[in-house]
C-alpha cells in the first residue's frame, strides 16, 4: 500500500487509539510494528497528513510520533462515512480500471493485480466488486473481457473506453452524455372513484416523487437484512444504484434487474418486486 492509502488507515487508527483526542502523540512504530517497511511508509503518511492539517508531527529519537488534530478527526469521520457509501466506491472502482488500462501500453488491465494493489481510501477492493465494475464497463461498450463467461481475468478498453479515458471525465459522467437520458421512472397508480371519475378505474402515469423513491428505498434496505451476510452489500450497492438518479438508465437498470432476482427468491416480496418492476419499466427495462 503507498503512503496515500496508508495515511487514511493512520488517521483512522489514531482517531480510535486516542479515544477522539486530539493532541495526544502516538509513536508511528506503535501503529507499524516491527515492519521497516510499514514504519517508513507510515512515516511519510504522517508527513502528508500533516502537510493537510490533519496531524501534528513530532521527530523523536529513532522514529516520529504523530498526533490527531481536530482536522483529523472530521476527516477520519468522513473517511469511515464514505467507506459505507457503495455507490462512490462502485464509481471509484469503475474510474480506476478505465485509468489503470489507459495507463498501460496494450491498453489492458490484469484484474487480479488490480484487486491486490488498488485501494479505496485505505480499504483494500472486494474481488465481487471489481468484477462486477468490469461487466459494467463491458455492458457500457468501453471494455471487452476476458474470458467473456465465469470470471474474468483481463479487462482491455475498446475505442469507446480510450476516449472515455482521454476525455477526463468519470465514467458515469461520460456515459450519461453519450446516451439518452430516459424520462424519470413513473409509476402507475389506480384511481377508484373520485369526482372526475365516479365509480371508475383509471390508470394514470405520476411521476415518481422523492418520497416515494425514499419508501421503496428503505423497503429495500429492510429486505436486505434478511439476506445471508455475504450477499447484503452487494444487493445494498444496487439498492444506491438504483436510487440514484444521476446513474445513467443501462446501470440503474442492472442493479434493477438483479435486486428482482434476489426479490422473486424470497417469499412474501411481491409487492416490493412490483415498484421496482415499475421503475424499471420506466427506465426501459
Amino acid at each position: 500500500m503507498t503512503a496515500e492509502g496508508i495515511a487514511d488507515v493512520l488517521l483512522i487508527w489514531l482517531s480510535s487509539r486516542t479515544n477522539r483526542w486530539a493532541g495526544e502523540y502516538v509513536s508511528v512504530k506503535e501503529f507499524a510494528g516491527d515492519d521497516e517497511t510499514l514504519i517508513q511508509r507510515a512515516e511519510e503518511a504522517a508527513w502528508l497528513l500533516q502537510e493537510r492539517g490533519h496531524v501534528a508531527v513530532l521527530e523523536a529519537p529513532g522514529c516520529l510520533d504523530v498526533a490527531i488534530t481536530d482536522s483529523g478527526l472530521r476527516e477520519a469521520d468522513r473517511i469511515l462515512a464514505e467507506r459505507d457509501n457503495h455507490g462512490a466506491r462502485f464509481g471509484y472502482v469503475l474510474d480506476r480500471l478505465v485509468a489503470q488500462a489507459f495507463a498501460s501500453p496494450d491498453g489492458t488491465v490484469r484484474l487480479q493485480m488490480f484487486v491486490a494493489t488498488t485501494v479505496y481510501l485505505g480499504e483494500h477492493l472486494e474481488v465481487a466488486v471489481v468484477l462486477r465494475a468490469a461487466r459494467s464497463l463491458r455492458d457500457y461498450g468501453l471494455a471487452v473481457l476476458t474470458p467473456a463467461e465465469g470470471h474474468p481475468s483481463t479487462l482491455t478498453l475498446t475505442s469507446r473506453g480510450e476516449h472515455c479515458a482521454m476525455s477526463g471525465q468519470k465514467v458515469n459522467k461520460y456515459v450519461s452524455e453519450q446516451t439518452p437520458v430516459a424520462a424519470g421512472p413513473v409509476f402507475n397508480q389506480h384511481v377508484y372513484g373520485g369526482t372526475a371519475a365516479q365509480g371508475m378505474n383509471v390508470t394514470q402515469n405520476v411521476g415518481v416523487q422523492a418520497d416515494q423513491l425514499a419508501d421503496l428505498v428503505r423497503q429495500l434496505r429492510g429486505f436486505a437484512t434478511t439476506l445471508p451476510p455475504a450477499d447484503q452489500e452487494d444487493f445494498l450497492v444496487d439498492v444506491e444504484v438504483l436510487e440514484d438518479t444521476e446513474q445513467v438508465s443501462q446501470a440503474r437498470l442492472g442493479a434493477g434487474q438483479r435486486i428482482m432476482l434476489a426479490l422473486n427468491a424470497a417469499p412474501g416480496a411481491q409487492a416490493i418486486v412490483e415498484m421496482v418492476g415499475q421503475v424499471m419499466g420506466a427506465l426501459g427495462g
